[in-house]
C-alpha cells in the first residue's frame, strides 16, 4: 500500500505541476502583452504630443508670416496657402488628440485650437474685405504674440503626462 500511496502521489504532483507551469506561463504571458500594450499606448500618445506641438508650432509660425505680410502689404496666394494648409494640417491633430490625450492635456490642446482659430478667421476676415468692428493687423499682432505663453502650458502639460516634464 505504500508504494501505491507514493505513486499515487507522485502522480498527482506530476499533474498539479504540469497544470500550475501551464497556469503561471499564461499568466507570465498576459503580464509581458500588458507592459507591450502599455508601451505602445505610451508611444501613440507621445507620438500624438509631438504632432499636435509641431503643427501648432507650424501653425503660428504661418500665421506669423501671413500677419507680417498683411502688414507690410506683401501678402500673396502662397502666403495665404502655407497657412491654410498649416490649419488644416493642425486641426487634423487636434482631431487626433481629442481622442487619445488626458483631460488635463486636452484642456490646454483646447485653448491653444482656439486661439489659433480666432487668429486665423480674424485674418481670413481682414484678407476677404469682411472684417468686423475690432478685426485689425495690430489686434492680429497682439493674438499672435499671446499665443506663446499658451504653446508653453501646453507642451509642458504633455510632458508631464509623460512623466518626463516637472510636477
Amino acid at each position: 500500500m505504500d508504494a501505491a500511496l507514493a505513486t499515487l502521489l507522485v502522480g498527482i504532483a506530476g499533474v498539479a505541476g504540469t497544470l500550475t507551469s501551464g497556469y503561471l506561463a499564461q499568466r507570465a504571458s498576459l503580464r509581458t502583452l500588458r507592459r507591450e500594450n502599455e508601451r505602445q499606448r505610451l508611444d501613440d500618445l507621445r507620438n500624438c504630443y509631438i504632432g499636435v506641438n509641431s503643427v501648432a508650432r507650424t501653425c503660428r509660425y504661418a500665421l506669423a508670416d501671413y500677419v507680417q505680410a498683411m502688414a507690410t502689404t506683401t501678402l500673396t496666394d502662397e502666403i495665404r496657402q502655407a497657412a491654410a494648409t498649416a490649419m488644416s494640417a493642425h486641426r487634423v491633430q487636434y482631431d487626433e488628440a481629442q481622442m487619445l490625450v488626458s483631460d488635463a492635456v486636452l484642456d490646454e490642446v483646447r485653448r491653444v485650437n482656439g486661439l489659433l482659430s480666432v487668429l486665423y478667421g480674424l485674418l481670413r476676415r481682414i484678407d476677404c474685405g469682411v472684417p468686423q468692428p475690432d478685426d485689425t493687423v495690430e489686434r492680429a499682432k497682439y493674438l499672435l504674440k499671446d499665443l506663446w505663453p499658451p504653446l508653453m502650458t501646453m507642451r509642458e502639460a504633455m510632458r508631464r503626462d509623460l512623466g518626463v516634464g516637472g510636477t
